[in-house]
């Protein structure tokens, strides 16, 4: 659960707001299983009723709650960032990147509710617990609903834990005028690692290696330049493994401007244009991936 106290802890939260915030996760925890129970829904739908790893992040303004279902080496860690005040997409990305929380889930609370009496706080509570179960119940219905499939490439098993980025390019590079390069260059400088995407050309083999490259993947990288029938295989594939993706397009294409989680970059087909687009890449990747704990 996720007011379990035999976790190995870790962190920089001081004792005496730490020791308020396994108190509040008590109260909480008792409101999600008295909702639960008086909604007649089987337990464990609420995944905070599950063994689970937890990340509780303080701001200025929020106290973040992050769980990860883990049956085992469960761990607490707690975080104190007075200075920082974030949103609910960086702490879930954080508990992506950061933590190796595969599907995370969070819990927002007001920062002022840990200096509150168990009374004052138990509104704010009563919210945050019906939220999360109707998060958490709408999260379930969607995976009842997903598409089965079956894929001619096989099953692609577990996904690993140190993910990279995949980047998918016209074949040759040289289709691209340079955009490849600049790709390449602006990820090599901020030390990330990725993966190039095979030439599915040279057979069945290569289309596998594709597929497992795109399951394992954190995020995919598109480079839409000539509308290379491989990116947009690979892109197909991506989306329907519902992956996050950056696109990536010379000025005046037109491409759908409503996909879900998909980031877009335009660039200009110039030396100007392409030092833009490695800024605006750099930028892109850097609120996608980079830690909301560093200082």
């Amino acid at each position: 659960m996720l007011n379990d106290r035999s976790r190995m802890r870790s962190g920089d939260m001081e004792a005496e707001i730490s020791a308020g915030v396994d108190g509040l996760l008590d109260e909480f925890m008792a409101v999600v299983d008295g909702m639960v129970e008086e909604r007649h829904l089987q337990k464990g739908i609420a995944r905070s009723q599950l063994p689970s790893s937890m990340v509780a992040i303080l701001d200025q303004e929020s106290l973040y709650v992050l769980g990860q279902f883990r049956l085992e080496n469960r761990t607490g860690s707690y975080y104190h960032s007075p200075d920082k005040s974030l949103t609910h997409q960086q702490v879930a990305k954080s508990g992506q990147w950061e933590f190796r929380f595969d599907d995370p889930f969070v819990i927002r609370f007001p920062a002022i509710v840990l200096q509150q009496s168990s009374q004052e706080r138990k509104a704010a509570l009563e919210a945050a617990a019906a939220q999360h179960i109707d998060s958490e119940f709408l999260r379930l219905v969607e995976k009842l609903s997903t598409i089965r499939h079956s894929p001619i490439f096989g099953q692609a098993g577990e996904t690993a834990l140190d993910r990279d980025l995949l980047l998918l390019q016209p074949m040759g590079g040289e289709k691209s005028g340079g955009i490849c390069e600049a790709i390449q260059s602006t990820l090599t400088s901020r030390n990330l690692a990725y993966q190039e995407a095979p030439d599915i050309r040279r057979g069945r083999a290569a289309v596998r290696e594709l597929w497992l490259s795109i399951n394992y993947a954190a995020v995919i990288l598109a480079d839409l330049t000539g509308s290379d029938p491989q990116v947009m295989y690979g892109l197909g594939i991506a989306h329907t493994l519902g992956k996050e993706t950056v696109l990536i397009y010379p000025k005046g294409s037109s491409y759908l401007t409503d996909l879900p989680r998909a980031e877009r970059i335009e660039y200009e087909d110039s030396d100007a244009g392409k030092a833009r687009l490695a800024e605006d890449l750099a930028e892109l990747l850097g609120r996608i991936l980079g830690p909301v704990l560093e200082d």
